[in-house]
């Protein structure tokens, strides 16, 4: 226990470090160059010129700290983790100064997902029950776990709307990830999860509130690839080695999912919602559950903790549900979010339609 204390803070505090000390001098180099993101009005929400380059902090925290004491304790388990990390870093740096693509953007999110699942070793081996299929075999395995990478990187991604939600979620996710792999002796699991959550909380002192920087998808590409990686770690520890471990989860993904809840079931029910009204699922809209929070008044600050809070309510749900070895769980807790964010949804239109018809009324009056 006393070597994944000295794992789990070294980590945390390497990257903390970087991560902190290195964006004051990128929000100085991105003001001098004028590599800034202008507001529009529409549906971006900051005031002034902010710097979308935070992810480059959160990669060179995150990639030094794992590096460095994933090489020096010896760790051989999670290969071509840093290479495919490497590329999508370089699509997220392309994406947010030039745009990249969309087509081209998800087909390296589908290739980096590839090398990580093939040569990597990383692969969902079962279903665990759900519609009724438990073992998967070897080719199906892998095509299901890239699309769930690329489905958490784009989760994340799409998550990243407001002042400090990404970056909450991600560490969030990470913490508890990193708590379980620690308890159960997981190191190099451990000291990913922990150098993702100490470059985390050094961007975070930048962007929480009053934004002084954004993620962009350079972050937020990289928090959804390695929660990605946590997760199907997860999951697939508490089935293949279930007899190792000290803090078995009889029900792992409901729990997995609970940790998630709020990145998944938006871009779940983001995307319904648009192809319901015959859009691309990636078309630029404000269906997202933070856009009816900030549209309604309701401050970036105060938007990301209740988030956070039915994020965590989701996760104390799952606490039950651990006891039963189904896929009932998964359901349960979507059911609950649907019900949760109908009502948020239904009571802030309410309140942003009595808002404008104040407003109107007056305007008339004036």
């Amino acid at each position: 226990m006393c070597f994944m204390f000295e794992l789990f803070s070294l980590s945390f505090l390497i990257s903390l470090a970087i991560s902190a000390f290195s964006i004051p001098v990128i929000i100085r180099v991105a003001q001098l160059k004028n590599l800034t993101d202008d507001p529009d009005f529409v549906r971006k929400h900051h005031s002034s010129n902010t710097p979308t380059l935070g992810g480059i902090a959160i990669f060179a925290g995150l990639l030094v700290a794992f590096s460095s004491l994933y090489d020096l304790k010896g760790f051989n388990d999670l290969r071509f983790v840093t290479p495919a990390l490497v590329i999508l870093f370089f699509a997220g740096i392309k994406d947010d100064l030039l745009v990249l693509d969309p087509l081209k953007k998800l087909l390296i999110q589908i290739f980096c997902a590839a090398i990580i699942t093939y040569f990597g070793n990383l692969r969902i081996t079962s279903l665990w029950g759900i519609m009724a299929i438990q073992d998967v075999s070897f080719w199906p395995g892998v095509f299901l776990t890239v699309f769930l990478i690329v489905a958490l990187i784009n989760a994340f991604n799409l998550i990243d709307g407001i002042n400090g939600l990404a970056g909450s979620l991600g560490l969030l996710a990470s913490l508890l990830f990193g708590s379980w792999f620690a308890l159960n002796g997981f190191g190099s699991l451990t000291v990913l999860s922990f150098s993702l959550a100490g470059a985390l909380v050094g961007f975070l002192l930048f962007n929480y509130n009053r934004a002084k920087i954004f993620m962009g998808d350079t972050g937020s590409m990289a928090l959804g690839f390695i929660v990605a990686i946590l997760t199907i770690r997860f999951i697939e520890a508490n089935r293949v080695q279930v007899q190792e471990l000290a803090y078995p989860v009889i029900n792992a993904p409901a729990v997995a999912f609970a940790i998630l809840a709020i990145p998944l079931f938006d871009m779940i029910r983001v995307f319904s919602l648009r192809l319901l009204h015959k859009k691309s699922p990636f078309s630029a809209d404000r269906s997202h559950i933070h856009h009816y929070f900030v549209d309604s008044g309701i401050s970036h600050a105060k938007s990301t903790g209740i988030l956070l809070t039915i994020n965590a309510s989701c996760i104390l749900i799952a606490y039950p549900l651990n006891h039963f070895r189904s896929a009932w769980g998964v359901l349960i807790l979507f059911v609950y979010l649907s019900g949760v964010t109908y009502a948020a949804c239904y009571l802030l239109k309410k309140k942003v339609a009595h808002l404008k018809k104040e407003s109107a009324y007056l305007s008339a009056k004036q």
